[in-house]
């Protein structure tokens, strides 16, 4: 981050991208550089090991999308330069479907933790599928939030041999240690099938692709490959809406954030 915001202000480098969200206002006050800030399709998320307690109970997921306030993550990670998940997939890309983000309400959190049967929370680890400055800020900023409702968190940053080895080539659900872990994604494709089908179908856990939530709904997985069965727009679409609505209500993810793409020259 720090060399790519040094080497764009020596002129070493004509282009900088992307920028880091913390230096996006020392760039701007520098009238040798114009600095650009676009909507990404990079949607920002937790997912939630919904095979483990207490993650199997929707309740729990309810609760901890509750308990984050995302307008605050976007100032304090991102400087800014994001905004809240208004769905499963983001705006822009084909076939999204757009949602109310989830509210902050640490007393509804609290409720639905207490209704769960976790009255005085519950400990957990919350992994880091990167370990840049940014990410390191939102997952200490998720675990004081998490804290407020009662939710102890230890944090790790993985390494990309670590991101591999612990979740990436897991062989068996059942032994994964993953609980909470904070991931991005960006469909390459530009629309909905590869937002959707490698991180939230069953034919998607690990080692086959990163559904790290081992979340595994027939419906969602029969809305997702029916829909690359036709060509017809206006079927696609409700397949897909229909897919997102009940991967939103069944929250096996905390949906976070999107992030703003952003370039100096």
């Amino acid at each position: 981050n720090n060399t790519r915001a040094t080497v764009i202000q020596t002129g070493e480098a004509q282009l900088a991208y992307p920028v880091p969200y913390e230096q996006a206002a020392l760039l701007k006050a520098n009238p040798k550089l114009n600095v650009v800030s676009t909507p990404s399709i990079m949607a920002r998320y937790v997912s939630m090991n919904v095979l483990q307690k207490p993650f199997n109970d929707v309740r729990v997921r309810e609760a901890i999308n509750y308990a984050i306030n995302k307008d605050a993550l976007a100032k304090v990670a991102f400087a800014g330069y994001a905004f809240p998940s208004q769905g499963v997939v983001p705006q822009g890309v084909a076939f999204a479907d757009k949602m109310s983000p989830w509210p902050y309400d640490p007393a509804k959190a609290r409720a639905l933790l207490k209704e769960a049967g976790y009255p005085d929370g519950f400990s957990t680890a919350l992994w880091s599928g990167y370990n840049d400055g940014t990410s390191a800020k939102v997952v200490q900023f998720l675990q004081q939030q998490l804290a407020q409702v009662g939710i102890k968190t230890s944090i790790e940053l993985l390494e990309s041999g670590q991101r591999v080895q612990r979740v990436q080539q897991v062989k068996d659900a059942k032994t994964a240690a993953v609980r909470m872990y904070y991931g991005g994604w960006s469909a390459s494709t530009g629309e909905a099938d590869w937002a959707l089908r490698p991180l939230l179908t069953t034919d998607a856990w690990p080692p086959v692709f990163y559904n790290t939530a081992y979340y595994s709904n027939a419906d969602v997985d029969k809305d997702v490959s029916d829909a690359l069965l036709t060509t017809d727009a206006a079927k696609r679409q409700q397949l897909y809406a229909d897919a997102q609505q009940r991967i939103w209500k069944d929250a096996p993810w905390i949906f976070l954030s999107v992030d703003h793409s952003l370039a100096a020259y």
